[in-house]
């Protein structure tokens, strides 16, 4: 029950697609036979259709994957740096050249996760210099990959560097791509 103080409540379907009408034709332009309808003012003339190239979307994306696997890697590797340094404090001794490398590592991590972050998102955005971050936060990664299977002889390192290192390398290869170059300097898509 309403008061009269209160707006009827109406709980008439609303259509979701809406049919606008089509202009009229003393609008100064006409419409080919079938297409849609302009939107109606003060709506934006936008479509779902984006012009970016798939190297572009798909290098951004792949960055933000390493990144997130950069980030946990860098916790673990904070953690563990921590752990190490309360187990020498524990036991007297005084060798930190281990806390310092993980301690190391993984802040290197933690940068090379933001630039490949700040990187993707400037990229997705027409910026050269999101390409640029990207592929410095990338050889970051690949240097510490490197570093990793060099330092430590074991199978599980070797396969988590691949891991690690496949994902910038593709990401790097797709915005330094022929369709990714012209569309970073304003060309049109072939």
């Amino acid at each position: 029950m309403t008061t009269p103080f209160e707006p009827p409540f109406d709980d008439s379907p609303i259509d979701p697609n809406p049919q606008y009408p089509s202009p009229p034709p003393w609008a100064g332009y006409s419409l080919p036979p079938g297409a849609p309808a302009p939107p109606p003012p003060g709506y934006p003339a936008t479509s779902w259709y984006d012009d970016r190239p798939a190297p572009i979307s798909a290098a951004g994306v792949l960055a933000y994957v390493d990144a997130g696997l950069l980030i946990l890697a860098g916790l673990l590797l904070l953690v563990g740096a921590s752990a190490v340094d309360s187990w020498n404090k524990a036991f007297g001794s005084h060798d930190n050249s281990i806390t310092a490398e993980l301690a190391v590592d993984g802040l290197l991590n933690m940068v090379s996760a933001g630039l490949q972050i700040a990187g993707g998102i400037m990229i997705a955005g027409r910026s050269e210099g999101g390409r640029l971050l990207l592929t410095v936060g990338g050889g970051l990664c690949i240097a510490a990959g490197v570093y990793w299977v060099l330092r430590v002889h074991d199978v599980g390192v070797v396969i988590w560097a691949i891991v690690f290192v496949t994902l910038p390398i593709v990401a790097v290869s797709l915005a330094w791509s022929v369709a990714a170059t012209d569309w970073l300097r304003g060309k049109a898509p072939p």
